[in-house]
């Protein structure tokens, strides 16, 4: 089975209710009409996926699994790849096109993330807030700081989870610190299966320099904002 193989899980997409047309198409559009019914994206999009193959080089265990450009290929792409609860020490990574998920590359190597740590037992969270960002960055709901973010990571490991979203510049705090305002409401407003987390510590800005040449488990932040 190959990497790219491994985040799909072949769910059978739900089939749309049918209407007098035969189709799921409201009954005042012409069936041949649904061919051409496409949602192109301001920005392409590729997605990421490291194994959990330890013996292995990392750029070896890295390869890109789908690009998309279209609203259509995006969900396709979603309903069709596991959740990240199911993919302990992996990292999902959704990048523009163009931009690998690394920090050494031209867009990234001046940058750093926004961070949100989630507890190990609360997988449920970790589902639900990387869906929301994924859904938030494909339908550009970070407007007009979108230019200023490379890409969102998932790192899932047995001790605990974190989402992060890459900026490509880390001395830029006011479009930093209005991208993380913009995941703290989206991370805010999602819909919990269970009850909504109160130990999400915050979302943290820190400069990829930092967690670079961190000797201990905690990287200096260069600001918090609070959930």
């Amino acid at each position: 089975m190959t990497d790219n193989e491994s985040v799909a899980n072949n769910v059978e997409k739900p089939k749309a209710e049918t209407n007098e047309n035969g189709t799921g198409l409201p009954s005042d559009i012409p069936s041949d009409s649904k061919l051409n019914i496409t949602f192109p994206m301001k920005q392409k999009w590729s997605l990421w996926f490291l194994n959990n193959k330890k013996d292995a080089d990392w750029t070896d265990r890295l390869s890109e699994v789908h690009k998309f450009s279209k609203i259509e290929e995006f969900i396709a792409l979603y309903d069709n790849i596991r959740p990240p609860s199911t993919c302990i020490g992996c990292d999902y990574n959704l990048f523009k096109e163009g931009i690998q998920p690394m920090w050494e590359v031209k867009e990234n190597k001046e940058g750093g993330r926004l961070l949100v740590f989630i507890e190990r037992n609360r997988s449920d969270v970790l589902d639900i807030l990387w869906s929301e960002l994924l859904f938030a960055l494909v339908g550009n709901q970070f407007g007009d700081d979108t230019p200023s973010i490379c890409g969102a990571v998932c790192n899932i490991r047995s001790k605990g989870f974190k989402i992060s979203l890459w900026t490509t510049n880390c001395n830029d705090d006011e479009a930093n610190k209005r991208i993380g305002l913009v995941m703290k409401k989206i991370f805010n407003d999602a819909h919990y299966d269970n009850f909504k987390p109160q130990n999400l510590n915050g979302i943290r800005y820190e400069e990829h320099e930092n967690v670079k040449v961190k000797s201990g488990s905690k990287v200096q932040e260069r600001f918090v904002i609070e959930m």
